[in-house]
């Protein structure tokens, strides 16, 4: 009888364990800021722009052009519930895009595409709210479009790495320009500060170099020696984007692989580049800020 009084009981706990634990994961997806973005998305309003729109815009944004608001205002000003679902997912301490590298190839990487669109729409969005004389806006417009952009690259590929770094040096020139144009108080800039020192020293090229490279070894599962090819380009790869001086390994690694593999393997030096630039930025951004 002892043990059948004990039944309810024992129910009772593991309905409360599985409560608990399921509340624990529940609160780990209200934490993830990748959720938040996708609602970000979702929201965006007449993102579709022509050519030329889009030649003034990336002149806008290399800090070329200047910005004329009366272009860009009411197509903000559509865009603003998204601009502040990002920006308020930007204070989740995680992000996670939920990537599944077992597909190889098929691993989605629309997000990275629409987050580029939401980014650029917050940098324009930073310079509507200087011109207005919003400086307190833009400021956290800025410091939330950083963090935005260093989450985009969070686990990703190379092509969801290089969005990450189009617009953290989009986000990086933008504070450099306010700094020049602006009078900003001690408190906007102590929060730029923060926000650029949060980006550390930027977005892990290797790791996302390295999760492209893997993706391959479904192609070549049945050929030993293109396998083996592979392994070794990987291992040079990452060791090239750590220090410069072991491209040449690297260029031997792929000159001896075989000509299929070798034409897929991205062209580092151009990552380097890439990863140099944005450095750079950081650096100049980070002087302007003394």
């Amino acid at each position: 009888m002892k043990i059948f009084n004990t039944i309810p009981s024992m129910i009772l706990i593991a309905l409360l364990s599985a409560g608990s634990a399921l509340a624990q994961r529940n609160a780990a997806l209200t934490e993830n800021a990748a959720l938040r973005y996708w609602s970000g998305f979702s929201e965006v309003q007449d993102s579709g722009i022509t050519d030329q729109q889009a030649k003034e815009l990336n002149a806008i944004l290399d800090g070329t052009a200047p910005y004329d608001d009366s272009k860009y205002k009411d197509l903000l000003e559509k865009n603003a519930l998204a601009l502040e679902i990002m920006a308020r997912a930007t204070s989740l301490p995680n992000c996670d895009w939920g990537l599944d590298y077992g597909l190889g190839h098929d691993v989605p990487v629309d997000y990275a595409r629409k987050a580029l669109v939401l980014g650029r729409l917050n940098v324009l969005y930073a310079f509507h709210l200087l011109k207005t004389g919003n400086k307190d806006g833009a400021v956290r417009a800025l410091a939330a479009g950083l963090r935005f952009s260093h989450d985009v690259g969070n686990g990703g590929s190379l092509f969801a790495t290089l969005i990450a770094k189009d617009l953290l040096t989009s986000h990086l020139r933008a504070v450099a320009g306010a700094l020049r144009l602006e009078q900003l108080s001690t408190s906007q800039r102590s929060q730029l500060q923060t926000a650029v020192a949060r980006v550390g020293e930027g977005l892990d090229w290797p790791m996302a170099a390295k999760r492209d490279l893997e993706a391959l070894r479904g192609d070549y599962a049945g050929n030993s020696q293109t396998s083996a090819a592979l392994t070794r380009i990987i291992s040079s790869y990452v060791a090239a984007l750590n220090d410069e001086s072991k491209l040449p390994a690297l260029d031997q690694a792929v000159q001896g692989a075989p000509q299929e593999l070798a034409n897929v393997i991205p062209n580092a030096k151009r990552v380097l580049e890439q990863k140099q630039d944005l450095k750079n930025t950081l650096l100049q951004t980070r002087a302007a800020l003394q």
